[in-house]
């Protein structure tokens, strides 16, 4: 895979993971106000995972 495929990869799973986590947070909003703080973290792990994994292959790219 190319380093433009990789990063464009990375980039696609920060946003899903991004994603998730609005939802998370929407639904805990809309929920009985318990803080779902597992599944938070859970998310904003795999969010820097893929951030880290987008910035790195941009590095290497340059």
């Amino acid at each position: 895979m190319s380093s433009s495929r990789a990063s464009a990869s990375s980039a696609s799973d920060a946003v899903a993971a991004n994603e998730r986590i609005r939802a998370l947070v929407d639904a805990a909003d809309a929920s009985d106000g318990t803080w779902p703080s597992e599944a938070y973290e859970v998310l904003l792990l795999e969010w820097a995972a893929a951030l880290h994994n987008s910035t790195r292959q941009v590095n290497e790219a340059a």
